[in-house]
Parts: structure tokens; C-alpha cells; sequence
């Protein structure tokens, strides 16, 4: 009754580049539905544009150059933008869809805010890139105060090492780390 999920970064011109998208999207849909039936609020991330104009904007220019060359865009349908989220995993009526611009879901948004009000005391996280916005955002949760669960079968990266070592890395920081399979026994046995 106090926990919340988020989704992070399932959109067309970022999920779907992750190694293992095909597995994790349909674990995502299963949990997030799940989470809807025992009245665990879902969230989801939209990544906003940079303004390369302003005084953030050199430092992520200098970010997308560096990056330049990871493999493979994502294929976006048409009638789509890169920041539409997948149509599988489309937020329902209820679910709360918040933008930002950093590899950290509570810089610059009203995240924080919106888990207080809701009494949010554990967040769970699932998405792309494991060692982007799901571990930065992770970090700022639990120095924030919130029990911090990362779906381990349910994040994803375009880069399996790094994805790798990113869990690793919670893992060995104390996260606590859980199949959504797991997460969803627990829901129902706390219903």
C-alpha cells in the first residue's frame, strides 16, 4: 500500500535499443498490470528534449557526441515521436506520466513530491538503462529516504556490460534487487 512502481525511459527512441528489450517489455506490461490490480500507482518517465541553447546544453551535447557511437537506433513507427512510449506499454488512465531531462527522476521534477503525497515509502524501477536513469535515480531515492528495489529482470541497457556491472554495482551498495515475479508474490500475499 505504499509502494509505487516506475517505469523508466520505455520510449521509441530508447527502450527498444536495450540488448534485451523483447525480454524485459513484456515482464514490464505483466508487473505494471499487476501493480494496477493491487492499487500500486504506476509511474513512467518521459525523457524531454535538451535545449542545446542553454547552459546545461554543452555539457549533454558532449554527452550525445561521446555516445554517438552505440549501436543501432531505435526504429520509430510512424505517426510516433522518439519520446512516445512504447504502444505495449502505454500508460492506463491513472497512471502518472512525469518528464524530465536527467538520468535521474527526481532532478528537476516533481517525482518526489507526487511519491510524499501518496505516501510512497518503496519504489520500484524498471526500464532503460540500468546504469543511467534506473541506477541514478535509484540512488537519489534512497538518499531520499525510499526503499529502493530495482527489478532485476525488468531493466535493461543498449550495452550488456555496462547493464551488467551497474547491477553488480547495487547489489554490492545494498540495494535491494528482486525478480518481478517475486515482487508480484509479495503483492499478493499483502492484499
Amino acid at each position: 500500500k505504499k509502494s509505487a512502481l516506475l517505469i523508466w525511459d520505455l520510449e521509441y527512441a530508447i527502450a527498444p535499443n536495450a540488448f534485451n528489450y523483447a525480454e524485459i517489455a513484456p515482464r514490464l506490461k505483466t508487473i505494471a498490470e499487476h501493480a494496477r490490480k493491487v492499487g500500486v500507482p504506476v509511474f513512467y518517465s518521459q525523457q524531454m528534449h535538451y535545449d542545446l541553447k542553454s547552459a546545461e546544453g554543452d555539457v549533454w551535447a558532449r554527452v550525445r557526441a561521446k555516445r554517438g557511437g552505440a549501436a543501432g537506433e531505435a526504429k520509430i513507427p510512424a505517426g510516433k515521436k522518439g519520446h512516445d512510449i512504447v504502444e505495449e506499454l502505454a500508460p492506463r488512465p491513472g497512471d502518472i506520466v512525469f518528464q524530465k531531462r536527467r538520468p535521474d527522476g527526481f532532478i528537476g521534477t516533481d517525482l518526489d513530491l507526487m511519491l510524499r503525497n501518496r505516501g510512497v515509502r518503496t519504489l520500484l524501477i524498471g526500464g532503460v538503462a540500468t546504469e543511467g536513469g534506473v541506477e541514478g535515480t535509484a540512488r537519489s531515492g534512497r538518499n531520499l529516504g525510499y526503499y529502493t528495489v530495482i527489478l532485476r529482470d525488468c531493466v535493461g541497457s543498449r550495452n550488456r556490460e555496462f547493464h551488467e556491472a551497474a547491477l553488480k554495482l547495487m547489489q554490492g551498495a545494498y540495494f535491494d534487487i528482486a525478480t518481478a515475479d517475486e515482487v508480484a508474490r509479495t503483492w499478493t500475499e499483502k492484499s
